[in-house]
């Protein structure tokens, strides 16, 4: 992997790690179980988590392969994260870790394939716009940190209300 984003992987993973040690000891009715002025529960979040990175590594893979397959011009961020959600509420938290495993998997091996040349190839990111493939993963990781600090707290609240 090329150092330059190495930094920010350890960063990742070491979110990734705080996420899935949070989710320990929490029941399935705990995880379904939407707070006060939130929308989704943990398990909705886990899903978004999960299904977002899946398709947001498929973009950066083709941006850095210069292939560039963008989102179809008539994409709806809110509407593919709705029947995301709504798609994976049957889930249990067995296939939730997997999913997440599994998405995780492919990020770090498409990281894996950046050259430095790779690393200035420019494509589109849903919510950041234009972006080099540094910024993309940059824009991924920013996403990824505000959802398991989300996670994190909806657990340290759960478990402190009982």
């Amino acid at each position: 992997m090329l150092k330059e984003l190495e930094p920010l992987v350890s960063q990742y993973a070491r979110s990734r790690e705080t996420l899935l040690k949070c989710l320990a000891g929490l029941s399935e009715e705990q995880l379904d179980m939407c707070l006060t002025e939130r929308d989704w529960s943990i398990h909705d979040t886990l899903v978004h988590m999960a299904t977002n990175e899946a398709l947001m590594t498929r973009l950066l893979q083709d941006i850095a392969n210069g292939t560039q397959a963008a989102l179809p011009a008539d994409f709806d961020n809110q509407k593919f994260n709705d029947e995301s959600v709504a798609a994976g509420r049957g889930k249990r938290i067995e296939q939730l870790r997997a999913d997440l495993d599994a998405s995780y998997k492919d990020l770090i091996a498409v990281l894996e394939t950046i050259t430095p040349e790779k690393l200035t190839r420019r494509g589109t990111h849903p919510a950041a716009g234009d972006a080099d493939v540094k910024e993309f993963f940059l824009a991924m990781y920013a996403h990824h940190e505000v959802h398991c600090r989300d996670v994190v707290e909806q657990a340290r609240r759960l478990r402190k209300n009982g």
